[in-house]
């Protein structure tokens, strides 16, 4: 692990001294992405660590957005968990009233509003050993819907994709009209461990966001557009979850 974070220090500064760069493309996640060509790294949406052992990382110093960790859709004992969630919980989308779509975050301390004055709730269940996304109505009814994150499925994504991290913490300009990137600084972690994740998840710390929307364009214009289930932390918070690597 030792050479894979010196060969990844120098890699970064490289990058680096390159100073101000200009975005590869032009899209959510540019920063990322660009960084990904500049290590010669292709674009994949494998649950597997993006440099050897180590989860890259880009955040733009000038947001206040929360770290995404991992996205994860729910394992439930039934069928289609996304267009069930859609049905109980989504609200009409403005560019189609006849469709739902569904953009919540959640965490384990306050309640969320969601609609029809229906509330949602993050909720650690050690006797089941499970996340659950608890419902209640305007009455505090639960409403089951039986969205949930066993821990054994929890444990193997984190541990599989972010037993490692480096946070690059990035600057942005727009210059003549396009977009530029400049590579700051980089910091490396280990992840403590899943009980630590499990603690932090029940102290609010980290929360659970759901983005499911609709196509607006192509062949499946109107279709189910899942952008992921995200559990996502601050990054002024991310040495609660993980030790930094000196």
């Amino acid at each position: 692990m030792q050479e894979s974070i010196q060969k990844l220090q120098k890699e970064f500064e490289r990058i680096n001294n390159m100073g101000w760069i200009k975005e590869k493309r032009k899209a959510k996640g540019a920063a990322g992405y660009t960084l990904e060509v500049l290590l010669k790294k292709e674009e994949d949406d494998f649950p597997v660590p993006d440099y050897g052992d180590i989860e890259i990382k880009t955040m733009n110093k000038n947001t206040k957005t929360n770290l995404h960790l991992f996205s994860l859709t729910p394992d439930v004992d039934y069928l289609f968990p996304i267009e069930r969630i859609l049905s109980e919980l989504g609200c009409p989308s403005k560019d189609d009233k006849s469709k739902k779509v569904f953009f919540r975050s959640f965490n384990a301390i306050n309640y969320t509003d969601i609609i029809y004055g229906r509330l949602g709730k993050i909720v650690v269940n050690y006797e089941k050993e499970k996340v659950e996304l608890i419902v209640i109505n305007k009455k505090f009814e639960n409403i089951n819907i039986g969205i949930s994150w066993s821990f054994a499925y929890l444990k193997e994504r984190l541990e599989l994709k972010l037993k490692y991290l480096a946070l690059v913490m990035v600057s942005s300009s727009i210059i003549c009209g396009e977009g530029y990137y400049h590579y700051d600084n980089i910091s490396f972690y280990k992840l403590k461990n899943f009980d630590t994740f499990i603690s932090l998840i029940e102290k609010g710390v980290i929360e659970v966001t759901f983005k499911i929307g609709i196509n607006k364009s192509g062949q499946k214009l109107g279709k189910i557009y899942d952008h992921g289930t995200d559990f996502s932390i601050k990054v002024d918070n991310i040495e609660l979850l993980y030790n930094k690597i000196i």
